[in-house]
């Protein structure tokens, strides 16, 4: 590509990204104060401790201390490569990526990217269906129509080892990318190979439309080959983090709620059957993310299955998983079908009425918790009772503690178990494990930090400051304090670097080039967001606060010459005797 991306291009990207946009296009945020919560996307809570600054740029988690701008946002959450999300952002703000050669900063757009290679790829499987009457005649067997089929961008791998290889490989540079998105593959020879042969093309798509992996059906069932085949994970594609069908169904807003399936056959049976509010797990349970992502779009998800032993093992499973996300507001339902069929199958053999029938007879998240349990004792005894009690308690209390839905639960097992409501809930009380006090939540005024802690927050929170401090300076670097060398780090980098104008982007430079400092910079960059401070703020001069912290600092270095330290002293001493 020539070069590096400019270092002064991406401070100012940061300082053109409005972070609390790009973090609530993702999931929802809360306007507190001068700042935006949410519940972390990063781990499991109830309470929202992840914070937004849209000041500074930055977002913080007390709860398990995730933190970043908006680039390291769209690594960790989106799951972009350090260059991708620059150029997405770049994107999103009008701004062209200025790469730098030597001394000079040029501007250099990427070759054909992944998203174009794998777009091609795309056409090539629609042309190969539209040339293909075993391909179409398998469709029509399943009851698909061709409008259907172009929708989903349906298309046919064709029998043959190298047809995509040949097609879009014939550069080396394609062919590395087209190895990197696992559509072909190396054998122990040294050979490539089509990685999807006579299939049935499913393209997957993000949330804006593009493609970025494939899935595939074989046309004929056979021992030697999975029936259903996925892309391998890649940079653009992670399976536990996308649903099959999630872009069409959100082109039929507003939803009042979604239905999840197993399937890419069922996604698209049921849209062609005119229910479009359903999308598909890619051969994994239901995550985290899936869920995150769900419940931010509706408020209401039901989960089909199959109604053997094996489907209602898979819906408790997914119960389970989906007990601590449930909020005020969120409804969880169960579809279960006739044992022996899938969506597709369903409407093919019964038709839509019977599809229907199914959906009216969804099982309430809270009737099958208890509908289950229930089938695991024998409620005609006491001891059965106590048995359903001890079983459910455990997974009430993953519900949001005191909420109202908790509460209707705990009602609802008193129903049941004829034990009074105040008991079942102070047990549950007990089974909460007491949430232990997070060290990285300042709790000091700022006079209880050192003089250099102190000129380090104020820094952080106005980089401009750095204007008041001489650089080199040999007098502050003699200093005793453990961060004298960061701070003076950092008078360097903003010197340097005039962009610098957030801690979103000191954060940047810290994780490039100084990772050493990257907690002390975290754990101040709090305080200089705290109340505390904002409070403190309110009472001073900021400017000739930070001047009269850094004459101190040179006041106690002239002190430390005329008056050495103990160690100094013993040095000295030791050197007199000899040692």
């Amino acid at each position: 590509m020539g070069g590096h991306i400019s270092r002064s291009f991406i401070h100012e990207l940061i300082n053109r990204v409005d972070l609390v946009d790009l973090i609530d296009s993702y999931f929802s945020l809360r306007k507190t104060g001068q700042n935006y919560i949410a519940t972390c996307p990063f781990h499991h809570e109830k309470t929202p401790s992840f914070t937004v600054n849209p000041e500074k740029q930055f977002y913080y988690c007390f709860g398990c201390g995730a933190q970043g701008n908006a680039i390291n946002f769209l690594m960790n959450y989106a799951h972009f490569e350090f260059v991708e999300a620059v150029h997405e952002l770049a994107s999103q703000v009008g701004m062209e990526v200025q790469y730098e050669q030597g001394n000079a900063s040029v501007s250099i757009t990427l070759p054909t990217s992944l998203y174009d290679l794998l777009t091609q790829v795309a056409k090539y499987y629609q042309q190969q269906l539209r040339q293909s009457p075993i391909a179409i005649t398998y469709l029509k067997k399943r009851g698909l129509t061709g409008e259907i089929a172009r929708d989903f961008g349906l298309g046919y791998a064709p029998t043959g080892w190298n047809n995509i290889l040949t097609t879009c490989g014939s550069t080396l540079e394609a062919k590395t990318r087209l190895l990197e998105m696992g559509l072909i593959k190396k054998n122990a020879k040294g050979d490539y190979y089509d990685l999807f042969r006579n299939r049935i093309m499913f393209p997957i798509v993000d949330g804006r439309g593009r493609v970025i992996a494939f899935g595939g059906r074989l046309l004929q069932d056979n021992s030697k080959e999975p029936k259903y085949l996925n892309s391998p994970e890649t940079r653009l594609f992670q399976k536990g983090g996308e649903l099959y069908g999630w872009y069409w169904a959100r082109q039929n807003r507003p939803l009042q709620h979604l239905v999840v399936v197993e399937g890419y056959l069922d996604v698209v049976t049921l849209a062609q059957y005119g229910i479009k509010n359903v999308v598909a797990t890619l051969g994994t349970a239901v995550t985290h993310e899936h869920l995150t992502r769900l419940f931010r779009t509706v408020p209401e998800i039901r989960f089909c299955f199959d109604g053997d032993l094996a489907g209602q093992k898979a819906a408790w499973r997914t119960l389970e998983r989906v007990l601590p996300f449930l909020q005020e507001g969120q409804q969880v339902g169960f579809i279960f079908l006739p044992p022996g069929h899938d969506p597709d199958s369903l409407l093919r053999q019964e038709g839509i009425s019977k599809w229907n029938d199914c959906v009216e007879k969804t099982l309430p998240f809270s009737n099958f918790l208890f509908d289950t349990l229930q089938q695991q004792v024998d409620m005609s005894h006491l001891d059965g009772k106590a048995r359903l009690a001890k079983l459910a308690k455990p997974l009430l209390k993953q519900l949001p503690t005191g909420s109202y839905y908790q509460l209707l639960m705990i009602k609802e097992l008193s129903k049941l178990t004829q034990i009074d409501e105040t008991r079942l809930t102070n047990d549950l009380n007990d089974l909460i494990e007491p949430q232990p006090i997070n060290s990285s939540i300042p709790n000091k005024t700022l006079r209880e930090y050192s003089l250099v802690d102190q000129a380090i927050i104020y820094l952080l929170h106005n980089p401009t400051l750095s204007q008041y401090v001489t650089y080199p300076n040999e007098k502050l670097l003699g200093l005793p304090d453990e961060h004298i060398k960061l701070f003076l780090q950092l008078i360097e980098l903003i010197k340097l670097n005039p962009k610098i104008k957030t801690l979103g982007t000191i954060s940047y430079e810290v994780d490039q080039h100084a990772t050493e400092y990257k907690n002390i910079i975290n754990q101040l960059g709090l305080v200089s967001q705290g109340s505390l401070f904002t409070n403190h703020l309110h009472m001073i001069d900021m400017d000739e606060e930070f001047k009269d912290i850094i004459k101190r600092l040179n006041e106690e270095y002239n002190k430390q010459i005329v008056f050495p330290t103990k160690n100094e002293t013993q040095t000295d001493e030791k050197k007199e005797h000899g040692y």
